[in-house]
């Protein structure tokens, strides 16, 4: 018996060419109003009767549907509660429904889960990925496996009488163990693939952020504050992806009566929100002569926009749940309704200057400077930046080459 599918208009039709049975005889059953089972997996009544090729010895039923992205297959035809989708991009055949034995595959897979099954695709509230569904085709038992396990559940009986009989117990552990390997090196397979793709797309992006920062760095004199920002803070939310929004310039109730506008307000995605300062590559940090004690010491720049992003904290601290209520209302439109801004201990992010040109002793000192700052802000240079981005991108590239290096050993 030959069963093929076929998508057809809105329909997926099923072929069948039966070898040991007329299809008149299989249509005299259905006008009955009686129902015609196909290898124990599919459940035909008259309704879906679409179209008979006498010559060919094929008849034609409509099983199931199909939408822009999905094919619903008929559950009244697959006798399952739940539906089952296929991927339009899959080219249905017999082993996605049939099993050695004529099992139900669907009927199988309906009987454990509790809730409709996407195969395929990227359904929004979560699919089976096809591969993965092609590997439980793979495993589905057979007679050896069958076998096996009569065997071994007739031997867990009898061995108090037969000791022999505890060698198919033995031989039905062995079986299992192969089959998980198996199983496992399948997986482990699929694992690295996702991380291959994920990997390199990763990689493409942080290439393209170093490209942007580094034509951005090139032209800084010719833009204007406000547009830098915006650009520097686009690529800042790629390297933090914790953060959901970033919101420019949010009245904070300021404690000395002057409301605060931060450059920008990041919230996360659980609503704990942070603040971003961004001043442009051209200012100055250090004194460029070391003074007091051979030390060089932080220039009015550096030190008043510290100043400034701990004023920031400070009154979001002291706004408490009034403030958290107040940017509920500000930033609705904003946020994702679940998200609600907390103030909790609040952090700063401050880029600025360069310190490409930094000798060893400024190099220290700087350190300590951020060091000291470190339970309020995170300062860096926009050289701290690329080296970041730098360091990424050699991570991607060391753990590609290195998954890429340990299958070749496998």
């Amino acid at each position: 018996m030959s069963i093929t599918f076929e998508r057809q208009g809105g329909e997926l039709i099923l072929k069948l060419a039966p070898e040991l049975i007329s299809t008149h005889e299989i249509l005299e059953v259905l006008n009955r109003g009686d129902e015609w089972r196909i290898s124990h997996s599919f459940f035909i009544q008259k309704e879906h009767f679409r179209h008979e090729n006498a010559e060919q010895n094929e008849l034609q039923f409509c099983i199931g549907t199909i939408y822009d992205e999905y094919t619903l297959i008929d559950s009244d035809v697959l006798g399952t509660k739940h539906n089952f989708y296929f991927a339009n991009t899959i080219e249905l055949a017999k082993r996605h429904f049939v099993a050695y034995r004529n099992i139900s595959i669907l009927a199988k897979i309906d009987y454990i889960v509790n809730q409709d099954v996407y195969i395929g695709g990227g359904h929004a509230e979560g699919y089976l990925p096809f591969e993965t569904f092609e590997v439980l085709i793979s495993k589905f038992p057979k007679t050896a496996e069958l076998n096996y396990y009569a065997h071994a559940r007739i031997a867990a009986i009898i061995k108090e009488f037969y000791p022999d009989a505890e060698q198919h117990e033995i031989r039905f552990d062995k079986y299992v163990k192969q089959q998980e390997k198996s199983l496992s090196a399948i997986f482990s397979q699929n694992v690295r693939t996702a991380f291959r793709e994920s990997a390199t797309t990763e990689l493409r992006k942080f290439e393209r952020i170093k490209g942007d920062l580094v034509d951005l760095l090139n032209q800084a004199d010719g833009i204007s504050e406000y547009v830098w920002q915006e650009q520097i803070h686009g690529l800042l939310r790629l390297l933090y992806p914790k953060y959901i929004a970033g919101i420019r310039e949010v009245a904070i109730n300021g404690v000395d009566r002057h409301n605060k506008r931060p450059d920008f307000l990041l919230v996360d995605a659980n609503g704990y929100v942070d603040i971003l300062e961004i001043k442009k590559p051209g200012v100055q940090l250090l004194t460029k002569q070391s003074s007091y004690r051979n030390n060089y010491v932080p220039v009015r720049d550096l030190a008043g926009a510290v100043q400034q992003i701990e004023k920031y904290i400070y009154a979001l601290n002291a706004w408490g749940n009034a403030g958290e209520k107040e940017l509920q209302k500000r930033l609705s439109r904003e946020l994702p309704d679940a998200v609600a801004p907390k103030i909790v201990n609040p952090q700063g992010i401050l880029l600025l200057g360069r310190s490409n040109q930094f000798n060893c002793q400024q190099k220290d000192d700087f350190e300590l400077i951020k060091r000291q700052y470190k339970h309020i802000a995170d300062i860096m240079t926009y050289d701290d930046l690329m080296q970041r981005v730098d360091n990424i991108i050699s991570a991607l590239y060391k753990e590609i080459n290195n998954d890429t290096f340990a299958q070749r050993r496998e």
